[in-house]
């Protein structure tokens, strides 16, 4: 749900041209490097309150709850501040200058100056699931989206007499969508003991606040690692032309809904491994990681193949141009075939996180992306100039060779690390 609102502001705003949708798209890279970092301290939260909910130990679920919260916003905040003080040179770093520059701008102050709001989003639904209950982040989740898609429509394009204020009101809806859902996950909290905070929970434990952030540490590097990747690598793309890299946008928006559901079933994953280890119920914990990738692995190619085969219908939703279009049926015929390794990447990072372990996830991750995909970007798709098609082979092989890796730790280390 967090990931369709740019999605949504992406067809909206197709409507005013490639370069709208450019400029959603570099701030989206941002955005979505953000949400990675503050989704990895949330999985402390997950791993942590998923053990106390097991234990049955409503105490220190709360205090875990409050730690993760503090953490989050303060997290957010940093990147917020950096995102408003640093928002040319990090639109140069992607490539956008000119006229790019200049509408991307007002859409990136807005839409990444409310960082802590998406940090602390991220937090509270972390907390949900980790305590089983998925379901009320996802109710919220859709509303948060029709409310996006309504304001949207009215202040991009405005409604009567209101002329609509185009990209920045694209940002002002997804301030407005994302602060409604924090006010009513907040209100939900209220009625579940694990995370019903009182001014109490908030008192500092040191032991717990520094277990937490030795675990949180190497799981935001390993979100930052591949996010910052992906800021370079994005860069050359935007150097291909306007057309390579809206190509290459539409298609990552596309493709968002297969990451989505992997997403899902490995923080499903991390929860289910966390209260298996909380109530010392070992003997679950293995299936909990193999079904979770059965499910994803096909789940993720179907959607993904759907949407392939789709994608000379759902292509025109975008754009009409013919470069763009044929681009992306080439890349999403390489990404269908990389959705059973991308699965094993996504449940093997939670399963080993939720057993205790977030430092190998983040030295597989930076071997990956800086070592394989960047520098296979660079080679083969901007030096050798095979263009988009090489962009997104490195991004397959890249998956192939971290599910490699995680193959050899399930088969050479414990997934439960002793404290």
């Amino acid at each position: 749900m967090q990931n369709l609102l740019g999605v949504v502001d992406s067809f909206f705003v197709a409507k005013l041209g490639l370069t709208a949708i450019d400029a959603v798209g570099v701030t989206n890279i941002y955005s979505m490097t953000y949400i990675g970092i503050f989704t990895a301290v949330s999985a402390a939260i997950s791993v942590y309150l998923s053990r106390a909910f097991g234990s049955k130990n409503s105490d220190r679920g709360r205090a875990v709850a409050a730690h993760g919260f503090i953490l989050a916003f303060l997290v957010g905040l940093v990147f917020s501040v950096i995102s408003v003080s640093f928002a040319s040179p990090l639109l140069h770093l992607m490539g956008a200058h000119g006229d790019l520059e200049l509408a991307a701008l007002p859409y990136f102050y807005i839409a990444l100056g409310i960082s802590p709001l998406i940090a602390l989003f991220s937090a509270q639904s972390a907390a949900f699931r980790a305590t089983g209950d998925t379901k009320t982040p996802l109710r919220i989740g859709l509303e948060m989206n029709v409310l996006h898609v309504l304001l949207d429509y009215v202040l991009i394009f405005g409604i009567g007499s209101f002329d609509g204020c185009g990209l920045e009101g694209a940002a002002v809806a997804m301030v407005s969508a994302r602060l409604y859902a924090l006010v009513r996950l907040w209100m939900k909290s209220r009625q579940i003991a694990y995370i019903s905070l009182q001014r109490e929970d908030f008192a500092l434990q040191r032991p717990l606040l520094k277990d937490m952030i030795k675990f949180a540490v190497p799981a935001s590097l390993e979100r930052l690692s591949m996010r910052l990747g992906q800021v370079i690598y994005f860069g050359l793309i935007v150097r291909m032309g306007i057309e390579v890299y809206a190509a290459h946008n539409i298609a990552g928006t596309l493709t968002v809904f297969a990451s989505t559901i992997g997403a899902g079933f490995a923080t499903a994953a991390t929860v289910t491994i966390g209260q298996a280890i909380g109530n010392n119920n070992v003997s679950d914990i293995q299936a909990y990681r193999r079904w979770g990738y059965i499910q994803a692995s096909i789940s993720m190619t179907l959607v993904t193949a759907m949407i392939f085969g789709l994608s000379p219908w759902v292509g025109h939703l975008f754009t009409h141009d013919t470069q763009v279009l044929h681009l992306l049926f080439i890349v999403l015929a390489i990404d269908t075939i990389s959705q059973p390794f991308l699965a094993a990447v996504l449940i093997d990072t939670s399963a080993i996180q939720a057993g205790g372990n977030s430092t190998y996830p983040m030295i597989v991750t930076t071997i990956g992306i800086w070592v394989v995909r960047t520098l296979g970007v660079y080679v083969f798709g901007w030096r050798l100039g095979f263009g988009l098609p090489a962009v997104w082979a490195s991004i397959a092989f890249d998956n192939a060779l971290r599910a490699g890796l995680f193959y050899w730790y399930r088969k050479h280390r414990p997934l439960v690390r002793q404290s």
